[in-house]
């Protein structure tokens, strides 16, 4: 699917996904899907997965389109295949770092996260948790910039780096992540870490917060780099 056309229809998908209509939603996305599309596939079966309680055999169907997919080489099906039909262990994370590794920004941030708490087979390395967030930071992916504007700020697996990390913060904050938005407002106003004390940032990143909508990004949020 070409990128403009999958921005437009993403578009579509939060304010549906808000109000919940999964007739409408499946009905945006079937056509793409009957025509083999992977893009369609994988991402109507995320938002089934993720966003709706289904029938037994819709969720067969969804599942059966992320396992489609992701054996043809998508890789943010692999990364949903993992994170919603493989048991945690071994084959999960191996499917992860497979994703990870061809490029899905949603996997490199988990790699990140899991690294960052130890919380999956290959244990803890905050090194590494730093290196897999950046991969998906610069791939504009804002959660995986909030946890490595974090990471600096804190010093966790780099050295400390006040610069560095409120510039991922802001990058987050501009992208429309609200915990950083709140973060930095807290670091301006109190300045934690070493940040240096700056009220007017401090307003300015509540009042940003204070009139954010967010239409359908706690469902889309793993298609951040498409939007």
């Amino acid at each position: 699917m070409e990128l403009t056309l999958r921005q437009e229809i993403l578009k579509c998908s939060g304010p549906l996904l808000d109000r919940h209509e999964w007739a409408s939603l499946e009905a945006l996305w079937r056509p793409y899907v009957d025509e083999g599309d992977l893009d369609a596939q994988a991402y109507l079966a995320y938002m089934c997965l993720w966003c709706f309680d289904q029938t037994e055999e819709k969720d067969r169907e969804m599942r059966g389109f992320l396992r489609a997919a992701s054996n043809a080489g998508h890789v943010d099906a692999m990364y949903w295949l993992a994170k919603f039909s493989t048991p945690e262990g071994s084959e999960r994370d191996d499917l992860l770092k497979v994703a990870a590794e061809r490029g899905s920004r949603g996997a490199q941030r988990d790699l990140g996260a899991m690294y960052a708490t130890g919380d999956w087979t290959a244990g803890k390395d905050p090194a590494k948790a730093v290196s897999w967030y950046r991969l998906a930071a610069e791939g504009g992916h804002d959660d995986a910039q909030y946890n490595l504007g974090f990471m600096y700020i804190l010093g966790e697996g780099t050295g400390p780096n006040v610069d560095e990390g409120l510039l991922w913060l802001s990058r987050s904050a501009d992208r429309g992540n609200a915990s950083a938005m709140r973060l930095l407002a807290d670091l301006y106003r109190h300045g934690y870490y070493g940040v240096p004390l700056d009220i007017a940032e401090a307003v300015r990143w509540d009042e940003t917060y204070a009139k954010t909508e967010q239409p359908g990004r706690i469902y889309l949020h793993d298609l951040e780099g498409s939007l």
